[in-house]
């Protein structure tokens, strides 16, 4: 707080991701999205948030190097900072999906997506795409607590194309077990043979901590694990 008693700009960035964060109910999550929309960037930037960066950084590195031709789906795509940094990385076709009017918005000014389709993505739900036709299937930030059920890994491996990248991301949420939970899930797909582990790479610095926490580190961890699905 300022000295006459109003907020700064970083005590409302601080604010807005703290009701988020505190937000389970998928309806109520995504009005606050359509009205958080044109800050999401700025106030994901107080806490250095990079998980757009760190996805496509390991990404990079095991994705053949023609990419002109790859179509990407980016899954809860927000206002499309993973677009951003694929195209960095010679990716130009590209595909979202988001629940939230006022993120999509956003995304669509930048002008990188062909297609852009608002759509709530709900457990026991297709993906509104159709069957093995992606070369690349990304969701950066949504696989967390209150947002993406994780029966939505099964919809991920139906839209990519045999032998397609699936990219996923998730943060280390404490006193919460979605991680360990993603973690199970995965092992299954690949014990199963649906997909094959191409890297999975713990990230230290994912972001600062919001919320009030016992640990001594000022950021918490987060995972990128990229698979390539069963041909």
């Amino acid at each position: 707080m300022t000295e006459a008693g109003r907020d700064t700009d970083a005590d409302i960035s601080i604010r807005n991701l703290l009701t988020v964060y505190n937000i389970n109910q998928p309806d109520k999550k995504i009005t606050f999205y359509n009205t958080w929309a044109k800050r999401y960037e700025k106030d994901l930037a107080v806490i250095n948030y990079q998980a757009h960066v760190f996805a496509a950084e390991v990404l990079d590195p095991v994705f053949p190097k023609e990419r002109d031709n790859a179509l990407v789906l980016d899954v809860a795509c927000g206002t499309g900072g993973v677009a951003e940094q694929l195209k960095k990385l010679g990716f130009k076709n590209f595909h979202g999906i988001d629940g939230s009017e006022g993120m999509l918005k956003v995304a669509e000014s930048k002008g990188l997506y062909q297609s852009l389709k608002k759509f709530l993505i709900v457990p026991g739900e297709q993906l509104p795409a159709p069957s093995d036709t992606y070369d690349l299937v990304i969701v950066v930030g949504a696989l967390s607590y209150g947002l993406l059920s994780l029966d939505v890994l099964p919809e991920l491996l139906r839209v990519a194309k045999p032998g397609a990248f699936i990219c996923l991301s998730t943060k280390d949420e404490m006193g919460r077990e979605y991680m360990q939970q993603l973690l199970v899930c995965m092992d299954e797909l690949e014990s199963k043979g649906l997909w094959i582990k191409v890297v999975k790479k713990k990230i230290d610095h994912w972001q600062k901590i919001v919320l009030p926490t016992e640990l001594s580190s000022e950021y918490i961890s987060g995972l990128v694990a990229i698979y390539r699905k069963s041909d």
